[in-house]
């Protein structure tokens, strides 16, 4: 039992350690993650759950406030709600680039904000209803996208629960009659490493 606390209190002491974030140190993050993005402005869609995967690099200002940039794949996009009547999905890829304010307010839970370019990489829309399936490419599709992440983190020593929403700014698509936005909630895992 003695050994047991022993062990208990190095790694708390450890913990610690880390999580105070010296100033001027450096750390990288790689993190895997799902997404679930959807369109604004509509009231006929509704998430695609995908994937969210990535690193990111973090430089501490001091103990309290960290600066991040990063970059991160992101399967956004929408579904089609259409009442069972078809599976429609909008899926829109891109590779994100967040830069990011992380402000630690108490230990290792951190609040978060920033501004994230992001540059399409795959734009399909594809159906499906019992045996047919089909998909084609989306030309209308804009390459760039800005938003505004907004989230919060807690560190368990190395281990980072991460949690965001990025709000577009925007418009996705290039027809006039289409003034959508990105709406993407991010959950994703990650592991500090000091560089």
């Amino acid at each position: 039992m003695k050994k047991f606390l022993l062990a208990a209190i190095v790694m708390m002491v450890s913990v610690s350690t880390f999580a105070q974030r010296e100033p001027g140190t450096v750390t990288i993050q790689p993190r895997i993650g799902f997404s679930a993005a959807d369109f604004n402005n509509t009231e006929d869609t509704k998430a695609r759950v995908g994937m969210v995967a990535g690193a990111e690099v973090e430089y501490y200002v001091s103990n309290m406030l960290g600066i991040a940039g990063g970059l991160l794949y992101s399967q956004q996009g929408a579904e089609l709600d259409l009442n069972n009547a078809a599976d429609v999905k909008f899926k829109i890829d891109y590779i994100n680039v967040p830069i990011i304010a992380n402000i630690y307010i108490w230990k290792g839970l951190a609040l978060k904000a920033g501004i994230q370019p992001g540059f399409k990489v795959n734009s399909k829309i594809s159906g499906s209803k019992g045996d047919y399936h089909a998909e084609v490419n989306m030309d209308d599709v804009n390459s760039f996208d800005i938003s505004i992440p907004a989230g919060i983190s807690y560190d368990f020593g190395r281990l980072v629960l991460d949690a965001r929403y990025n709000f577009g700014l925007l418009k996705i698509f290039d027809d006039d009659y289409l003034d959508s936005k990105n709406l993407t909630f991010q959950l994703a895992i990650g592991y500090k490493f000091n560089l």
